[in-house]
């Protein structure tokens, strides 16, 4: 059985992570304001590890030039043996949603908001794909690859509501070649409420685990965001790197 941690602690984990990333691309927005960290062991694996291992560290997308890929090789081969190796990360705001590299994967993160349970919950959806040609192992749980943790701020309440994942099983997800993988997961989770009128969502969304194979596998802690306020009509879900890619 894996450990459970809450939300709460979760979203209180002190991650050494220094992060700077570019956002930038068709959709022109800024690097996402400040929040809380994010939310690994929020699904509850990644969760344990997350509270021990530092988190990635992304940089500005120049860095991923010919120099960036020439030592491409020895920051993996680095990270396979070092679970606490840092990996960088970089970002891209365009029209579809969010690009995200990193470990030799190239992720497109989107998010939209759905009715459910007499209110409004979140569809996250990731592609996958090998960004150096080589093969790629995610950590699949019963849920899927992605973690959620995070709060809700209910209207006319003074305190957010906070919630997390519990990991359970410990599956595989292959990431190789061209063909997208794609990956897919709803919010609420199991004892949250769906979100009514005046509500706010902050959803912290991890990886249990990202590897060349299964032995190298450990978590991305801040994967991203996804921030739902709910007023009248249909909400809009915005996916945004996590506050510490600002580099503030």
């Amino acid at each position: 059985m894996h450990p459970r941690l809450s939300a709460r602690s979760l979203l209180g984990l002190s991650f050494s992570l220094a992060v700077a990333a570019t956002a930038c691309g068709g959709g022109g927005q800024a690097a996402p304001p400040a929040e809380a960290p994010p939310a690994d062991s929020a699904a509850a694996a990644v969760p344990s590890a997350a509270s021990s291992a530092p988190a990635e560290t992304p940089k500005p997308e120049a860095a991923s030039d010919s120099a960036a890929s020439a030592d491409a090789p020895k920051t993996e081969a680095k990270a396979a043996s070092d679970p606490n190796a840092v990996r960088d990360i970089t970002y891209v705001v365009v029209p579809e949603g969010l690009k995200i590299s990193v470990a030799g994967v190239k992720f497109l993160a989107s998010a939209v908001a759905e009715q459910t349970g007499g209110g409004w919950g979140v569809k996250v959806n990731v592609d996958a794909t090998s960004d150096d040609g080589n093969a790629h192992s995610l950590t699949k749980p019963k849920a899927g690859p992605l973690a959620f943790a995070g709060s809700v701020i209910r209207k006319g309440k003074s305190e957010s509501e906070h919630f997390g994942d519990e990991r359970a099983g410990d599956g595989e997800q292959s990431v190789a070649g061209e063909k997208a993988v794609k990956i897919s997961r709803t919010w609420p989770i199991k004892g949250v409420h769906a979100l009514a009128i005046g509500d706010a969502l902050d959803l912290q969304v991890a990886l249990w685990g990202l590897g060349t194979d299964a032995d190298s596998r450990r978590p991305v802690k801040q994967f991203f965001h996804v921030r739902v306020q709910v007023d009248k009509g249909k909400p809009k879900a915005i996916v945004e790197p996590p506050a510490s890619a600002s580099g503030k």
